[in-house]
């Protein structure tokens, strides 16, 4: 595995999630007429962006650790994915005029999405040694 090539890929793919995070920003502060949309959206970004950062770092890419461990760090990743979603859709619930639900829900999707297709192509080849495009 190429783990020069595979961190290249990551912080692209974490400073693109950071990039989209600041365009909704924008969009949030300009359209003031679509507030609750853009507010939820960001909301469901921001645990979005804890979505990214889990995935990536969690993985053991540097030391090709397995068995008991790696399984623990996955499924310790998986529950507090799993409660950060909860709390996103309480708030956003509870907060309806200030966060769309469905907007705050699509936000936190999207992590998971920047993520597959941020490594789709790695997956596809990973020892392929050619500079990516």
């Amino acid at each position: 595995m190429n783990v020069e090539r595979l961190n290249k890929r990551l912080r692209a793919i974490t400073v693109s999630w950071l990039v989209f995070m600041g365009l909704t920003a924008v969009c949030l502060g300009v359209l003031g007429g679509l507030r609750t949309i853009f507010s939820g959206l960001l909301l469901g970004e921001f645990g979005g962006l804890f979505v990214v950062l889990s995935m990536i770092r969690q993985g053991h890419h540097n030391d090709n650790m397995q068995g008991p461990a790696l399984f623990a760090s996955g499924m310790l990743g998986m529950f507090s994915r799993l409660v950060l979603i909860v709390l996103i859709m309480i708030i956003s619930l509870k907060f309806k005029t200030l966060f769309n639900p469905y907007t705050a829900l699509v936000g936190y999707v999207l992590g998971f999405a920047f993520v597959f297709a941020g490594l789709y192509s790695y997956a596809r080849n990973p020892s392929d040694q050619s500079t990516e495009k």
